[in-house]
């Protein structure tokens, strides 16, 4: 859990588990490329199928499903259209690249906050 987030990054529960992944990876299976979906949709899905959710909490399940690999033999693909399975290498590659890319430019953030907090200290110790 994520200490400034924890109201949505919560582990995964067993109500989720049990019941809403079992939904969102059935609707899932007839996504592809040219049926993508988008998270809302999804939420909107399991709030009318009388869950409480929200669109984090299915961004939650949605990494539940992908890293257990849930959707084989096919990849659950993200992107900012929404999700999608394939067997496509290039869009898996793609995939790969672009998350990536992205904990690489995470990487830098906290590269950047660690040098800032270490500025912060030598700044508070010089005023002392």
């Amino acid at each position: 859990m994520l200490k400034l987030f924890k109201n949505i990054t919560e582990e995964i529960t067993d109500l989720e588990k049990t019941e809403m992944v079992p939904i969102l990876v059935d609707t899932l299976s007839r996504s592809s490329h040219t049926n993508i979906l988008k998270g809302k949709h999804l939420c909107g899905l399991l709030q009318a199928s009388r869950y409480t959710v929200s669109e984090a909490r299915v961004r939650k399940m949605i990494n539940y499903i992908r890293v257990l690999n849930l959707m084989s033999p096919n990849v659950l693909i993200g992107t900012s259209q929404g999700y999608f399975i394939t067997n496509d290498p290039h869009v898996i590659d793609d995939q790969i690249e672009s998350l990536q890319g992205r904990i690489d430019s995470t990487e830098a953030v906290i590269d950047s906050i660690k040098a800032q907090r270490l500025n912060l200290t030598h700044s508070k110790a010089a005023i002392v």
